[in-house]
């Protein structure tokens, strides 16, 4: 097995530090010589992509690939690779919303960012949204979530507030004033629904860094979930948004609806802002669609995979060839590794 190390310069929790963690992963495999590893500092957006893409593929054997850095750096990673059959992706958070993170459980974050444990630890399968051309981990936010998410990684940086707090304090602003409301048409299995949203949020995972947004959500189910946002009155915005972003939504059933489905289209008549696990882009259409189990994804072993199965009437589907959840591919490196490595 290769390893190959993906490290992001102007990740949240990276910047003003990359030569430190550089040399900290250096360190590591120093101490594990036998472990035939690369470290590759990214260069400009979207470099991860093609580097991770040609990496693997002049790879004869498994390639372990770890993203270090946000939401981003696992997007670029992820679709440098997701469809190549010899590679497996390891996710070190360092981002300043690491969205995936929060699937796992408050204590996720100490298992994950340890190289020890995910150079170590077993793969599960978990499922990916093609949206557009782009593949998607965690969930897609369109209109009011999308520049609510800008606006408030803005506030965020210039204020110092947590990041859940400044998105809460844009929707609410961008709510007020009423300036996302837009007229979309959107077509999945069995309905068409048609008319004018505040925004649109479609989740592969349970829950981001701005909240439990999607409690119905399930990283392994097969579905991803559709949840449509109506123009909000004014006097119930607080309420409402505070709801929302805890996960609350039925309590709103006339405002914000449920769907699921696997495969879902959505235009209109003028540019859509979008985001894919937090990167920005605008069209007219989206069309998206679940391809469950495309993943291999590096779970720590102490964290359990039941986390993932959070819906008893949902069960995790078995498809492909891989294996179950959790339980697809052991990990044959532990005699390689020193003893006491910490990092």
């Amino acid at each position: 097995m290769k390893h190959l190390c993906i490290v992001n310069p102007k990740a949240g929790q990276v910047t003003g530090q990359i030569n430190e963690l550089v040399d900290e992963i250096k360190d590591f495999f120093v101490r594990n010589p036998r472990m035939d590893h690369t470290i590759h500092v990214t260069r400009w957006k979207r470099d991860a992509s093609g580097y991770t893409m040609r990496f693997v593929n002049n790879a004869s054997e498994m390639v372990r690939v770890y993203a270090f850095g946000g939401s981003g750096t696992l997007f670029e990673v992820i679709n440098g690779v997701l469809g190549l059959p010899n590679v497996q992706v390891a996710y070190f958070p360092m981002g300043t919303d690491d969205d995936l993170l929060n699937v796992f459980g408050k204590n996720a974050r100490n298992e994950f960012t340890s190289m020890r444990n995910l150079s170590l630890s077993p793969v599960i399968t978990i499922d990916t949204i093609l949206a557009g051309n782009h593949y998607v981990v965690t969930h897609v936010l369109i209109g009011l979530e999308t520049i609510s998410y800008q606006l408030g990684l803005k506030i965020s940086e210039q204020f110092g507030l947590p990041l859940k707090i400044s998105y809460f304090l844009a929707g609410i602003y961008y709510t007020i004033i009423n300036s996302q409301i837009r007229h979309y048409h959107i077509e999945l299995e069995g309905a068409e629904l048609e008319g004018n949203y505040a925004g649109i949020f479609i989740a592969n995972a349970s829950g981001n860094g701005l909240g439990s947004l999607a409690p119905d959500a399930v990283l392994n189910d097969g579905l991803m979930d559709l949840y449509t946002i109506k123009p909000v009155p004014k006097d119930k915005i607080i309420q409402i948004f505070s709801d929302y972003q805890k996960g609350q939504y039925a309590k709103w059933p006339e405002y914000i609806t449920h769907y699921r489905c696997k495969k879902l289209r959505i235009t209109s008549s003028v540019d859509m802002a979008i985001t894919l696990d937090g990167e920005f882009f605008y069209d007219t259409e989206l069309i998206l669609e679940v391809h469950p189990a495309s993943l291999n994804f590096v779970c720590p072993a102490n964290i359990s995979a039941s986390v993932l199965m959070q819906s008893e009437k949902r069960p995790p589907k078995k498809t492909g060839s891989t294996g179950s959840p959790g339980q697809i591919q052991e990990v044959d490196i532990a005699d390689l590794l020193s003893d006491g490595d910490s990092f």
